[in-house]
């Protein structure tokens, strides 16, 4: 064994976690908080959106065929909260057929009204965020463990293992 510890071909052996898997984390992590903060308005709205109604909606549909991606309709209307606040015109999303409309207001009176939201709607983007930045640290802690018990296997440094017999 030599003096100073493991040495391969003239390079200490790694330690710790390869840079490419730091990266991989912070890239991770990034793309999740990407996800959470672009996708999950109607999941907030399901669990802390304020309770209202919507009334006064109106629907626009737009042509978008030149550009081949079909028609798409967007609908407003004024949303009025059950505490009694005052009402405000705010975008609108889900089945607006029959008015008033119970709705979930997420974002204050800049945000969207969602009618019906579902948590399931959040499953999708959530799992998608716990696979971004869960991934990467996994395995990095897979590799430190793996490098650890790698270590903790060896004879300690300056120790004679025949003198233990």
């Amino acid at each position: 064994m030599s003096e100073g510890g493991d040495v391969l071909d003239g390079q200490p052996e790694q330690v710790g976690p390869a840079p490419w898997l730091a990266l991989a984390c912070l890239f991770g992590l990034f793309l999740a908080y990407v996800v959470l903060t672009n996708f999950t308005g109607e999941l907030r709205a399901a669990l802390w959106g304020e309770p209202g109604t919507v009334t006064e909606v109106s629907c626009r549909t737009y042509d978008n065929t030149v550009a081949n991606a079909g028609t798409s309709t967007s609908c407003s209307g004024a949303f009025t909260p059950d505490d009694g606040g005052s009402s405000s015109d705010v975008p609108v999303e889900g089945d607006v057929a029959s008015q008033p409309v119970r709705a979930w207001l997420v974002d204050g009176t800049s945000g969207t009204a969602y009618v019906s939201p579902t948590v399931w709607a959040g499953v999708l983007p959530v799992g998608l965020s716990l696979l971004l930045a869960g991934l990467p640290a996994a395995v990095t802690v897979k590799r430190v463990r793996r490098v650890h018990a790698r270590h903790l296997g060896e004879p300690l440094r300056g120790s004679d293992p025949e003198s233990s017999a």
